[in-house]
């Protein structure tokens, strides 16, 4: 095989291009393992498809140089398809949903003003909504 050819200098500009997309997947992987939130989930799908699309454009610019088949630049678009759908459904999912509880709703009281006649003293836990069930 010949050195310092086309394909040589393909692969060596393509690889670090591969190995980055490889690296972000795997950041997917151990988030979804881990069971990440919603919005850090995002970021890292997003993270994944920007480095899909520099894969892509170096394909298609590079193809008819490196001898690339035909076939690869469109699975790599398939794939890519495949990332924004899932991007969409996270994304969306960490919009929807809330920013987290108030500090009321953290500490478990109400952000509510009390009553202004006071309640009868006195319950237990026996109590119910007729009464106490053993005074009955």
């Amino acid at each position: 095989m010949q050195q310092g050819g086309p394909s040589d200098a393909c692969m060596k500009n393509f690889m670090p291009l591969r190995e980055e997309a490889e690296k972000r997947g795997k950041l997917i992987k151990a988030a979804s393992e881990r069971h990440a939130a919603p919005d850090e989930a995002c970021k890292l799908i997003e993270s994944f498809g920007q480095a899909e699309i520099k894969m892509i454009k170096y394909v298609e610019a590079n193809s008819t140089k490196c001898g690339i088949p035909p076939q690869i630049p469109e699975q790599l678009k398939k794939g890519h398809l495949n990332t924004e759908t899932m991007q969409k459904k996270v994304c969306t999912m960490a919009q929807q949903r809330p920013a987290g509880p108030s500090l009321s709703e953290a500490l478990g009281s109400s952000a509510a003003l009390p009553e202004a006649t006071p309640k009868k003293k006195g319950g237990s836990a026996f109590d119910t909504l007729t009464g106490n069930v053993l005074t009955r």
